[in-house]
């Protein structure tokens, strides 16, 4: 069933909340223009534009109300826009705000302008005077003409240097259980758990760091998981994986991790999403568009380039790590080893400046020559992607490190809600930070923030490693479901060679 959100940049937040909430107490009211950014599941309005009143065009009186002048100039500054309207108004009360039935006389009459003039439906948002907001959208009845039906908004999210939600607890109410979880509470309360219980996150990449991640989270009290990882569990896997072991080799990464969240998990009912896919392939990068915040848990520069934009553009918090190790070539000896970890997105520098990726590196793996050994044999790998070399308690540490900036981003500590980009030097024990929060001058990112489905750019493509990799794990399933059938096993074996003859060709 689809699902519906709304995220708000910080600044317009402020900007909406010193309009609507006044000093006199009255109700006020504003129009403003949305952007979609449409997932596998959700379909959340992103708030672009705000079209404050002028004068004129509304009374303030107890009930506030406006003109059908202001109405009109709002339509065609959205339709201009090429974006969604959305109407704005207060409430003198604090929490989720319902709606009178004024209230729905309003935005029922508003919808079939709306929807006839931008193509996009009609968004309602209400503030309430502790700067909670409650939103609903009003969809075209397929059947019954001149009909528009309420859904309502599980949350509404507001995205600054932290990250704030209002959730309908209609919809989504808190799931955590109180003595499993007595003394994760004891560090930040009951209201905050009861939010971190209802947070929707996706871990993309299941490995070493990955696996971790997803473990931590699950005794964390979280409830709502989407996994993407297109990969299998092989044996090289089995010392750096949690939850992971000798009879999930050949089973795919998220389906074993996924297991293991169940056992783990401390809340009363989980919710896990598996997805089989690349975070660079279409659905891979729409399940991500479903989550409030996304653990970047890649070593490529392609997925790091999509979780980037999908930060900027959908203004989905990325929480991002990395390792680099380095050995002597000639002995084997360890040198150095070092991991970092940052947030990215709005108002924070993007991975690329950071230094976490390069385009043209991007590039080449959207190509298929970094996975060409014909190419890759002039190139040092090094320069390319993070070193393989890596050993368990790195990556413990990093997914620590990787879940302490979510609690930075959420549960904001005395207030702090950013800790910087932090790196950890093996050698010397040094833990460094880098406060800097702004890309270079010339970087694309901030020119895509909250741009949604409208940013004109198609990050994701074709990922022959990730098909190639799912048909082999088809393969395998098949083989061992008819090993001891002799007729089946030949049909098998006829297949195979179809699949490995005709559809692992060069597909680019």
């Amino acid at each position: 069933m689809k699902s519906f959100s709304v995220i708000i940049k910080q600044s317009l937040h402020e900007h909406l909340y010193s309009h609507l909430i006044r000093e006199d107490g009255q109700e006020d009211l504003c129009f403003a223009t949305y952007i979609p950014s449409t997932g596998v599941n959700r379909s959340t309005g992103i708030i672009s534009h705000i079209i404050f009143p002028l004068e004129g065009e509304r009374h303030v009186h107890g009930n506030v109300g406006f003109l059908p002048n202001y109405f009109e100039r709002a339509l065609i500054i959205a339709t201009e826009r090429k974006e969604g309207l959305v109407f704005l108004h207060s409430h003198p009360s604090d929490g989720w705000q319902g709606m009178s039935d004024d209230d729905v006389v309003a935005e029922t009459r508003l919808s079939p302008a709306t929807l006839a003039a931008t193509g996009y439906p009609l968004l309602g948002l209400t503030l309430g005077t502790d700067g909670a907001w409650s939103a609903r959208y009003w969809l075209k009845n397929k059947e019954i003409k001149r009909r528009y039906d309420r859904y309502w908004c599980e949350t509404v999210r507001v995205i600054g240097k932290g990250l704030s939600i209002t959730f309908n607890d209609d919809l989504i109410p808190p799931n955590f259980h109180l003595e499993k979880q007595l003394r994760t509470i004891s560090a930040w309360g009951t209201k905050k758990q009861e939010d971190i219980s209802r947070l929707k996150i996706g871990i993309v990449g299941l490995g070493s760091v990955g696996s971790i991640v997803a473990e931590i989270l699950a005794r964390t009290g979280i409830s709502k998981f989407i996994l993407i990882d297109f990969d299998s569990v092989e044996e090289k896997n089995l010392d750096r994986l949690t939850n992971v072991f000798a009879n999930d080799i050949g089973k795919s990464k998220v389906t074993v991790i996924a297991s293991a969240i169940e056992k783990s998990a401390t809340a009363p009912k989980v919710e896990i999403t598996e997805c089989e896919y690349s975070i660079c392939e279409q659905v891979g990068y729409e399940q991500a568009l479903d989550c409030d915040i996304l653990f970047s848990c890649v070593d490529r520069p392609w997925p790091r380039q999509v979780l980037n934009f999908i930060g900027y553009a959908h203004l989905i918090p990325v929480i991002d790590g990395g390792i680099l190790v380095r050995t002597n070539k000639r002995n084997g000896k360890l040198i150095g080893a070092d991991w970092k970890t940052q947030i990215v997105g709005y108002r924070r520098t993007c991975l690329e400046c950071l230094g976490q990726y390069k385009t043209e590196n991007a590039v080449l793996e959207k190509s298929g020559k970094m996975d060409d050994p014909s190419y890759m044999a002039g190139l040092d790998a090094r320069d390319i992607i993070d070193a393989h070399e890596n050993v368990f308690c790195f990556s413990s540490h990093l997914a620590s490190m990787e879940v302490f900036q979510f609690i930075s981003l959420f549960v904001s500590p005395s207030g702090i809600s950013d800790i910087g980009q932090q790196m950890y030097h093996l050698v010397t024990g040094v833990l460094d930070r880098n406060l800097n929060d702004k890309c270079n001058e010339n970087c694309f990112f901030p020119t895509v923030i909250g741009k949604g489905d409208l940013s004109g750019i198609s990050i994701y493509g074709f990922h022959e490693v990730a098909e190639k990799t799912r048909q082999e794990r088809l393969i395998t399933l098949q083989k061992n479901s008819f090993i001891n059938k002799p007729r089946q096993y030949k049909l098998w074996e006829k297949i195979k060679n179809w699949l490995r003859s005709n559809y692992f060709r060069d597909k680019s």
